[in-house]
């Protein structure tokens, strides 16, 4: 109902920030990469918009994942200039589906007040033309869940 047909909830995940992503040090590529050798399966993965050669860019992964992620994070540093990583757990991941969000206007929006509305603050947001994916902390999960529930019609 409005846009939105499914929601799911992903629980035991995990952020890994870059504060600064220099393309002229090999950009998301020379993050990414590394992480991918050693078998993390990343999701959610953002970047924001450049501020000349700099941008910051985050990913998501299961916590399951904190072990492969630490003994990667020497790897991928080597070399580059910036801040030091951020790395948070205690977060889950929530997904709005809907076939019919391409064509409807204020979907997104729609979303965003709900959780406003329900104070579950939203530490990272990623679309596509038919989902809309929210990290939330944990001891949010449920209040999140009930108010996007009601809202959408699920």
């Amino acid at each position: 109902m409005y846009g939105i047909s499914q929601l799911s909830s992903e629980q035991n995940i995990m952020v890994v920030a870059f504060p600064a992503v220099r393309q002229s040090e090999g950009g998301p590529a020379g993050y990414l990469s590394p992480f991918a050798e050693a078998g993390v399966n990343m999701d959610m993965i953002c970047q924001g918009l450049p501020q000349g050669d700099v941008a910051a860019m985050s990913f998501t992964t299961s916590y399951d994942n904190w072990s492969i992620v630490m003994r990667t994070l020497p790897q991928v540093t080597a070399g580059k200039s910036g801040p030091a990583p951020l790395i948070s757990g205690g977060y889950t991941k929530l997904t709005l589906f809907g076939q019919e969000m391409p064509n409807l206007c204020g979907v997104a929006s729609r979303v965003m007040e709900v959780m406003a509305a329900a104070q579950v603050p939203i530490h990272l947001i990623t679309t596509s033309s038919v989902d809309i994916s929210l990290l939330v902390a944990a001891e949010d999960e449920d209040t999140a869940l009930e108010a996007l529930r009601k809202a959408f019609g699920l």
